[in-house]
């Protein structure tokens, strides 16, 4: 075995025990509905890039060994395919992308803990009376809103940020802290067993969440293979783009698929 064949299979096998490990983590069957779709849309997806960069891999091993074929025409025909799988790689990665994004922001409003307004104001005094004893009120937010009472749930609001900005931290702390409270809200949902529903939803994130780890292990595997076989191929990318001259015939695509729009 060569050392592109070596090297694909390799990176292809790391990605595949990857997602099964995605899988056997997050069954989508447990997952709420809507996100389960877009959770198993954005499995499945990543789940062909093995398919697309096998299939490149395959048509440049012929053209490379087709003696009808010019070098010069040879190499744009090489170069055509490459190009192609790039772009089909590039449109499954923003797939994925947008099929966690939307699974996620949908299971966290699920999941997140809801306060009605005739107990706000409690819970806002409950929660500053904790919070301004704090040294570290970044950290101190945080661990409220693992609490699944009102003041966790006043946690995760925008009077959260409110209270963080009195307290002068600057847009890039409560950005970096929002992320953290969020998580610890989605810990303290899944966890708890009152409201299995929620439960449901925060275990729902966390796969939204896995499914951002394999989109970017599929945009890896296919950037460096696909750029392993330019080099192995001697195919460089080319600066800017020329149009295809009409006379000669197209080059092989790859697969011969077409990912339509998402729909959501």
């Amino acid at each position: 075995m060569d050392m592109l064949k070596n090297e694909i299979a390799t990176m292809l096998a790391a990605l595949r025990t990857a997602i099964d490990n995605h899988s056997a983590e997050h069954p989508t069957g447990t997952l709420p509905a809507p996100g389960r779709a877009q959770i198993r849309t954005g499995t499945n997806t990543a789940s062909t890039v093995g398919t697309l960069i096998t299939s490149a891999h395959t048509t440049l091993e012929k053209l490379r060994w087709d003696d009808t074929l010019y070098p010069d025409g040879r190499k744009r025909m090489m170069g055509d395919v490459l190009t192609d799988a790039e772009e089909k790689a590039q449109q499954k990665v923003s797939q994925i992308d947008a099929n966690a994004t939307v699974a996620r922001a949908s299971f966290i409003v699920t999941a997140l803990p809801t306060l009605t307004k005739g107990r706000e104001l409690v819970a806002r005094e409950d929660a500053r009376m904790i919070l301004d004893k704090e040294d570290d009120p970044v950290t101190a937010l945080g661990r409220l809103a693992l609490r699944q009472d009102d003041v966790g749930a006043l946690a995760v609001t925008q009077w959260g940020a409110d209270y963080l900005r009195s307290r002068g931290c600057d847009d890039r702390e409560i950005e970096l802290a929002q992320q953290v409270i969020i998580g610890h809200a989605l810990n303290g949902a899944a966890d708890q067993n009152a409201d299995q529903e929620r439960s449901a939803a925060a275990r729902g994130a966390r796969a939204a969440e896995s499914l951002l780890g394999i989109r970017d292990a599929a945009m890896q595997t296919a950037s460096m293979l696909l750029q392993s076989m330019r080099e192995h191929y001697g195919v460089p990318r080319a600066d800017t783009a020329t149009p295809r001259d009409p006379r000669r015939p197209a080059a092989p695509t790859v697969l011969g698929e077409d990912i339509g729009p998402l729909s959501f």
